[in-house]
């Protein structure tokens, strides 16, 4: 198993989406500065960058913010931030993609030392050319050394109680780590940790690294957009937040508290348990919001902070 990250130091890791597609290449390579400028401030091992994908099947409900294509996040990742110094992670959504598309994808994320994270399709219903495990059989094949790691969501452990064999069998075919959902129930994220730990336990074998994903929320349309994701937001919290004189900041709050748990209860258990922190807003407030999210976790963790977020931040 590739030693990407350190079961004895679990990551911390920076999740942001690649500019517009329609971004002229100009404003593009103007992004892609102040970013890279940021990111290589932040104590981090990784930089995340996603791969996003029109998730309209999944729900009837309307989506709060339109779908937007977006540049390809391996083209972004290795070309346009090529001077960000941490490591790249990948997202990429293979339920359209041909074997061709993935070989070359799988290629480019080995030569350039990152790892690659697979998602499947958004539903059930939503077409499909390519399933995960045809993804991960023609990793195998191609390129068995790349670290690949996946996505657990704590959610659907909810409905179903069977998130935790997921995870393990993500694990069996590959997985070094596993990236959650943006987590706001901590109860969730919880059952799932319990029932992983004992699982592993029984069999004997150690739990995967896992990540959780903070997320801060600056609005109440974010709050609804989050909510149409599939994120569990407690009533009482979503009050909360949406009665606050500060959204931003309580949603803050309430992500470093619930994270701080999270780790206590993990570590309890011998779970190796990371952060990922997504930035995936264009207003300045919460970019700044992510990278002091970044900072306070990494001192929970123990880790030197880094620099504060400076005059860079405005735009992506």
């Amino acid at each position: 198993m590739s030693a990407f990250f350190s079961r004895s130091r679990p990551p911390i890791t920076y999740g942001i989406t690649p500019p517009k597609l329609s971004t002229s290449p100009e404003r593009r390579a103007e992004i892609a500065a102040v970013q890279t400028a940021r990111i290589s401030q932040l104590p981090i091992d990784a930089l995340v960058v996603y791969d996003l994908q029109d998730e309209a099947s999944r729900t009837d409900a309307v989506r709060p913010f339109p779908f937007v294509e977006c540049i390809d996040p391996a083209q972004y990742a290795f070309g346009d931030l090529s001077a960000v110094p941490q490591r790249k992670i990948v997202y990429r959504g293979v339920s359209q993609r041909s074997r061709e598309d993935m070989a070359a994808f799988f290629g480019r994320v080995q030569r350039e030392g990152g790892a690659a994270v697979l998602v499947g399709a958004p539903s059930r219903t939503a077409p499909v050319r390519m399933g995960l495990r045809e993804a991960y059989a023609i990793r195998q094949e191609l390129a068995p050394a790349l670290t690949l790691g996946g996505v657990t969501i704590a959610e659907r452990h909810e409905r179903s109680r069977d998130e935790h064999l997921r995870v393990l069998s993500k694990v069996d075919v590959g997985c070094s780590f596993l990236i959650s959902q943006a987590v706001y129930s901590v109860t969730a994220s919880k059952n799932l940790l319990s029932d992983l730990h004992y699982l592993c336990q029984d069999e004997g074998r150690e739990p995967p690294i896992l990540l959780v994903t903070l997320s801060p929320c600056g609005s109440a349309k974010t709050l609804s957009f989050m909510r149409w994701l599939g994120i569990d937001i407690p009533y009482w919290l979503e009050n909360e937040l949406l009665h606050s004189r500060d959204i931003l900041h309580t949603s803050v709050d309430v992500c470093l508290r619930a994270f701080e748990e999270l780790l206590e209860f993990a570590r309890e258990k011998g779970i190796p348990l990371g952060c990922n922190v997504e930035s995936v807003s264009l207003r300045r407030e919460e970019i700044d919001a992510s990278v002091e999210v970044v900072r306070r976790v990494a001192a929970m963790m123990g880790l030197p902070v880094g620099p504060g977020p400076g005059a860079d931040s405005a735009g992506q």
